[in-house]
């Protein structure tokens, strides 16, 4: 084996372990869920976890980076439709992910609940400052006037629709005032949800 595969084999390990931090964190939150819960859920033994990442703490930073850096990575390949603005291509591109990443928001939900944790709450401010500048940043170099009020009215939307997702908020809504939150019916409604997680 060369030390390239071995790499690579590393990097699909890690991989491994961290998807299965963040559908255990999804359900037992950054203090419920064990070491031992997601070595199980990784279908490893708990000392190999270890060997990755050295303490819990390590591993719960690593998934907040994960889910925060995938949402980046999404908007930096996403394509405008026509008519599109950039926000409203950020915007579509998050709302759409949600389906399939349902557990990566409850992983953020549960570690803005975790933030009497200094270290946990720190990194939420970097990542949430992270967020908010790289839609500053785009609003600006669109030459937008109020990059700052916009970006700020951006994220608390994708607040709102955070919760609402979180707690199903679509079932107790008419179509119409869904709409009026995520910006159309068909989006990630609860019955969705739950096809999607019997498949």
């Amino acid at each position: 084996m060369t030390k390239t595969s071995e790499r690579m084999n590393a990097v699909d390990r890690r991989e491994m372990i961290l998807a299965a931090a963040v559908e255990e964190i999804a359900v037992s939150g950054f203090s419920g869920a064990t070491t031992a819960d997601i070595a199980k859920r990784a279908g490893i033994s708990q000392p190999y976890v270890f060997r990755f990442f050295p303490t819990k703490k390590d591993l719960a930073m690593a998934v907040i980076d994960r889910c925060i850096s995938r949402i980046i990575a999404d908007w930096e390949t996403a394509v405008p439709q026509p008519g599109e603005t950039r926000l409203m291509t950020l915007g579509r591109t998050y709302r759409d992910s949600l389906p399939e990443r349902r557990s990566e928001l409850m992983v953020l939900l549960n570690a803005y609940a975790a933030a009497e944790d200094p270290e946990i709450a720190a990194a939420m401010r970097h990542h949430l400052s992270r967020i908010y500048r790289y839609v500053i940043h785009l609003l600006e170099r669109d030459g937008n006037p109020n990059p700052y009020e916009e970006a700020g009215a951006f994220l608390s939307r994708g607040f709102l629709i955070n919760a609402a997702m979180a707690i199903g908020l679509e079932s107790a809504l008419t179509p119409e005032e869904w709409s009026g939150i995520c910006g159309k019916t068909a989006v990630a409604r609860i019955e969705d949800r739950r096809e999607h997680d019997a498949a």
